[in-house]
């Protein structure tokens, strides 16, 4: 849990950055440990509010009034033009790689070709997101289909 300083710091900066107007991409913020002989802690902090063109002031300003005053600062976690982004890669990004024994072969669902055709666009759509990257796995993993009540499928991992 941060300090009670560390959090009046975060929204002083933030008040700060809101009332000079300007977009700060990222901050580097070093915490010392006190009188400890620790080296400091580093972090990145994102503090740029992006504003995207494509959402309307009138749809933002009645989800203002829809939303209670205590949860409008975290508007931006349901805002759809930030749920197709990534985070930036930083210096804490890693790569496992798994040795020993492969994975025991398991039984693959049978996909009707509508369902084959779902997976190969959402593997598809993800893979140019880089919300996921091709496997060089020899084995596969076992998948199927939910038909959701609008009628469209739900991608359900085994």
């Amino acid at each position: 849990m941060p300090s009670q300083s560390l959090l009046a710091f975060r929204d002083e900066v933030f008040k700060e950055i809101k009332e000079v107007g300007k977009d700060v991409a990222i901050a580097t913020l070093h915490l010392f440990q006190g009188d400890m002989d620790l080296p400091p802690l580093s972090f990145h902090a994102f503090l740029q509010d992006q504003w995207n063109e494509e959402e309307q002031p009138e749809e933002i300003e009645t989800v203002l009034k829809v939303v209670p005053p205590a949860y409008q600062k975290s508007l931006d976690v349901f805002s759809k033009f930030k749920e197709e982004k990534l985070p930036p890669h930083c210096a804490c990004d890693h790569h496992i790689e798994l040795e020993g024994p492969l994975p025991p072969f398991g039984v693959l669902y049978s996909l009707s070709k509508n369902e084959s055709k779902t997976l190969q666009d959402y593997i598809s759509e993800n893979v140019e997101k880089v919300f996921i990257r091709p496997s060089f796995s020899s084995t596969g993993e076992p998948v199927f289909f939910v038909k959701k009540k609008d009628g469209g499928l739900h991608l359900c991992v085994d």
